[in-house]
C-alpha cells in the first residue's frame, strides 16, 4: 500500500522528495502489473514480479512514519490523535473507491452474503487481515487495511515501551521465514499474509531510520560522483532483483531488505538520479501515488467490462487464458487481436488514464478529506488546551 506522509498541520514534516517519486514509479509499475494485458512489457521481468514494489511503500512508510512520529509518540502526542490523522489521509479515497467497486461486484457475482461481508470489513479495515478467504472489491486496498494496523501496532508499542528498536526485530525475523514457507503465494501475500508481510517491511523501515539517526556515515555525503555512483548502483540493484526474484521464494523474501538499501541511499537526496527524481513532473507522480494505487483496479475493471462487451457484440476473442506471473495460475488476460503492440499501447492508455483520473481524485478528495480532518484534530487539540487551563475568578 502506498507510504502515506504525516499530515498534522502543525508539524514539522520532513520530506523525502526522491523518495516520493520513487513511491509514484513503484505505484505505475504496480498498476501495469495487474492490468493483465499481452503485451511486450508484461512480458518484461521486471513487470511481471512486479508486486514486489509494494513492499517499498511498507519500508518507506515505517521509514516516514517513525522520521516524524517516533520522538513525538513517545513524548505524549497521543494514539489517538495520531491514528485520526493518518484516517484523515488514507480513509477518504479508500471509501469513495469502495462505493465505486459495490456495484461493480454485485454486477458480477450478485449480491449475497460474500458482498455484505466485503463491505463491512472494508469499512472496518480488516480486510487485509486474513478474515476474508479472497480480495473483494477494490483488490488493493488490502495493503491499507494492513498499513492501518501496523500503524496502530506502532503507536502503541512507542507510547508503551518508547522508541526503542527492539520490539521491530520480531517482524523482521518471523516474517520472512512466514512468507517463505506458510504463505501460499510467498510474497505476494495480500488478504491472508498481508499483515505479516506489511510488518516485515514496515518494521525495517522503522530499523532504517533508527540506524540513520545513530550512525552518521549513513547521513554523510560523499562526492557528487560518488552519490550517483551509489545511486545508480541502487537502481540497477532493484531493476536486476525484480526481475529475477520469481525464481524462488527465498530471493523474493529478500525484497524489503533491498528496497530498505533503496530508502537509505535517497533519502540522502545528493547524486544526479535524485536530481532527476526530484524534477517537477516526478514530484507530480509521487504525489499521486495513492490515488494511483487506489484507482488502477477500478480503471482495469471498467476496461475489461467495456472489452467484454466489445467482444460479444463483435464476435471476436479478446480474452486468452494465460498466467503473466510465473507461479500463478492462469486467467483471463487481454489480448488485443494478438498483438503485443497494441497490447502495449493499451496498457500505456490505461496507465495514463488512471494518472488523469488521480489528478481529480487527489483534488477532490485525498486533500478535502486530509483538511478536514487535520481542522478536526487541531480544534480537539485547542478545546483539550482550554480545559486544562485553570478557571479563575473575576
Amino acid at each position: 500500500m502506498p507510504t502515506h506522509y504525516p499530515m498534522d498541520a502543525a508539524a514539522n514534516i520532513e520530506r523525502y522528495r526522491a523518495l516520493d517519486s520513487w513511491r509514484g514509479i513503484c505505484a505505475c509499475m504496480v498498476a501495469l502489473f495487474h492490468f493483465d494485458v499481452i503485451s511486450h512489457l508484461s512480458f518484461l521481468p521486471l513487470t511481471r514480479h512486479a508486486y514486489l514494489f509494494v513492499d517499498f511503500f511498507f519500508v518507506l512508510s515505517g521509514f516516514v512514519i517513525a522520521s516524524n512520529y517516533r520522538s513525538r509518540l513517545a513524548e505524549g502526542f497521543g494514539i489517538g490523535r495520531f491514528l485520526l490523522l493518518r484516517l484523515g489521509r488514507i480513509y477518504p479515497l479508500h471509501l469513495v473507491t469502495l462505493l465505486l467497486f459495490i456495484p461493480v461486484d454485485a454486477a458480477k457475482d450478485g449480491i449475497g452474503p460474500n458482498l455484505l461481508q466485503a463491505v463491512v470489513t472494508n469499512l472496518l479495515l480488516l480486510q487485509g487481515l486474513g478474515v476474508n478467504p479472497q480480495n473483494w472489491l477494490n483488490f488493493a486496498s488490502w495493503s491499507i487495511s494492513a498499513e492501518f494496523a501496523a500503524y496502530v501496532i506502532f503507536a502503541a508499542v512507542v507510547s508503551r515501551i518508547g522508541p526503542t528498536i527492539w520490539p521491530w526485530l520480531l517482524p523482521i525475523i518471523a516474517g520472512p521465514i512466514v512468507l517463505a514457507t506458510i504463505s501460499p503465494d510467498g510474497m505476494n501475500a495480500t488478504y491472508d499474509y498481508g499483515l505479516v508481510r506489511c510488518l516485515y517491511g514496515f518494521a525495517l523501515g522503522v530499523l532504517s531510520f533508527d540506524l540513520r539517526e545513530r550512525f552518521t556515515v549513513l547521513r554523510a555525503r560523499l562526492t557528487p560522483f560518488g552519490e550517483t555512483l551509489l545511486e545508480t548502483a541502487s537502481l540497477l540493484l532493484v531493476i536486476g532483483y525484480v526481475s529475477a526474484a520469481g525464481r524462488s521464494a527465498a530471493l523474493q523474501v529478500a525484497s524489503p531488505v533491498v528496497f530498505t538499501l533503496v530508502v537509505l541511499v535517497f533519502a540522502r537526496e545528493a547524486g544526479a538520479v535524485s536530481r532527476r527524481l526530484t524534477m517537477p513532473f516526478m514530484l507530480v507522480v509521487g504525489t499521486l501515488t495513492y490515488s494511483i494505487y487506489m484507482l488502477h483496479p477500478l480503471v482495469r475493471a471498467v476496461v475489461r467490462a467495456i472489452l467484454m462487451v466489445v467482444e460479444r457484440l463483435g464476435h471476436t476473442n479478446l480474452f486468452v487464458s494465460s498466467a503473466l506471473s510465473s507461479g500463478h495460475e492462469p486467467t483471463k488476460v487481454v489480448s488485443v487481436n494478438g498483438s503485443l503492440w497494441l497490447g502495449d499501447l493499451l496498457q500505456i492508455a490505461m496507465l495514463l488514464l488512471t494518472v488523469l483520473l488521480s489528478v481529480a481524485t487527489y483534488r477532490l478528495v485525498e486533500e478535502p478529506g486530509r483538511n478536514w480532518v487535520r481542522r478536526l484534530v487541531d480544534r480537539r487539540k485547542v478545546a483539550t488546551v482550554r480545559r486544562a487551563q485553570p478557571a479563575f475568578d473575576t
